[in-house]
């Protein structure tokens, strides 16, 4: 019972949580309202998933009510889930795809499986670069630090050229929220947007939702989530996405701005950097005596976990406070007070990575979080691929595909 015994270490240690999933370790929203009986299956009166006619279908059209001209469908398999789903779905019309960069690790996924055509630029680039009638655009929005850029003029943009727009909008759930949060990109009318509810929201991990406008490509899009997600959806997971949805709608921000103006000026106090990010929920912290990686090291010592750390600096994902919660905040504050903010030496993680060199990438390598691709598969392995795969090694940064590429060409020398 290993999982057991490192998450009950967790669990007693008290650990405070600055990622995602959005309940925190159950302190935001009413996740202890549901019940381990409530794990039922497709019995009668409870519907299917597959194909809503009862309660999930009337679920379904009370959630695309949040943006208005959507259909709407609950997923129990993630974002990822989705964005496959789409990608599959609009290949069968639709020749090319451009992918805004910093797409998620999925986004390549379901190109791969297609087998389509795509062409990455940067989001400035699709007003100076040609779009074609009939072009997916698929769009990062807001970013995993929770920056966010003009995406009305976007969207706007990309229907003036015949285009169509499809949002991974995972880390957005929570946009509208209140006053003071931005827009979603279903307010400038995203032809597909995906949100994941499970990481700014208070629901269970995979708890997802599509949202599409056309009713024709909607179905087109369900025999695909229909063939890819389980054919045993969790009742426990629909529930949270309807619990989720409802603390949406209910939500008054003034607790969560209040105290995040408290933890701000306490991190500020204690020498930190606080850049705001356009998301109020995200904050990126840095200090002028440490590396950002000395940073993540430092909090994790107190048991405080940030979502991730870059170069950029630590991302914290804050909790959506509200009246009522159980959120540990003055323990958090009590141990951020306890802190030494001073460098420390971090004992660097090394592999030799320099026989990749020159070579294919049979494995995807990415840094996770976030899950942005570093080196695609079959894209030749260069000189500052190495750099900064060599960096992200030395700062303990977890690298999919890195052991599988150095495990094939190891193999592939010693023959």
């Amino acid at each position: 019972m290993e999982l057991y015994k490192k998450i009950t270490e967790k669990i007693r240690h008290e650990c405070i949580s600055m990622h995602v999933p959005g309940h925190k370790n159950n302190t935001i929203g009413y996740l202890s309202d549901l019940d381990w009986r409530y794990d039922m299956t497709e019995i009668e009166g409870l519907d299917d998933l597959h194909d809503p006619a009862d309660v999930l279908s009337r679920l379904n059209a009370d959630i695309a009510t949040k943006y208005e001209g959507y259909k709407a469908q609950l997923m129990v398999n993630g974002t990822t889930n989705g964005i496959i789903s789409a990608i599959y779905a609009l290949s069968q019309a639709h020749e090319r795809f451009i992918v805004i960069r910093g797409a998620h690790k999925s986004v390549y996924h379901g190109l791969g499986l297609t087998g389509s055509s795509y062409r990455e630029m940067a989001l400035e680039e699709i007003y100076s670069n040609d779009i074609n009638p009939g072009d997916v655009v698929i769009i990062t929005y807001p970013t995993y630090t929770g920056e966010c850029f003009d995406i009305e003029n976007a969207i706007h943009h990309i229907h003036s050229l015949g285009g169509l727009v499809l949002t991974d909008e995972a880390h957005g759930a929570h946009l509208d929220i209140a006053e003071g949060f931005p827009s979603s990109s279903m307010k400038f009318d995203s032809d597909i947007t995906i949100q994941s509810y499970h990481k700014m929201l208070p629901a269970l991990t995979m708890a997802s939702v599509i949202f599409v406008r056309d009713v024709k490509l909607y179905e087109s899009i369900m025999k695909y989530i229909n063939y890819f997600e389980t054919s045993s959806p969790s009742y426990l997971v629909m529930l949270s996405i309807e619990q989720a949805h409802a603390f949406y709608r209910n939500y008054s921000a003034d607790e969560f701005f209040r105290k995040r103006s408290l933890m701000i000026e306490i991190l500020e106090r204690e020498g930190l950097q606080v850049n705001e990010q356009d998301d109020p929920a995200k904050i990126l912290l840095k200090h002028k005596d440490m590396t950002p990686f000395m940073l993540h090291d430092v909090f994790t010592a107190h048991y405080i976990y940030p979502e991730m750390v870059t170069d950029e600096g630590v991302l914290f994902c804050l909790p959506l406070f509200h009246a009522q919660d159980r959120y540990p905040f003055s323990l958090l504050i009590d141990r951020i007070g306890k802190v030494e903010f001073r460098a420390r030496k971090l004992e660097p993680a090394e592999a030799e990575v320099d026989i990749l060199e020159g070579r294919r990438c049979v494995k995807t390598i990415v840094p996770y979080p976030p899950g942005i691709p570093l080196v695609h598969e079959n894209e030749v392995i260069t000189q500052a691929h190495l750099k900064s795969i060599k960096h992200y090694l030395y700062n303990h940064v977890r690298i999919e595909g890195i052991k599988y590429n150095l495990q094939y060409y190891s193999n592939e020398d010693n023959q």
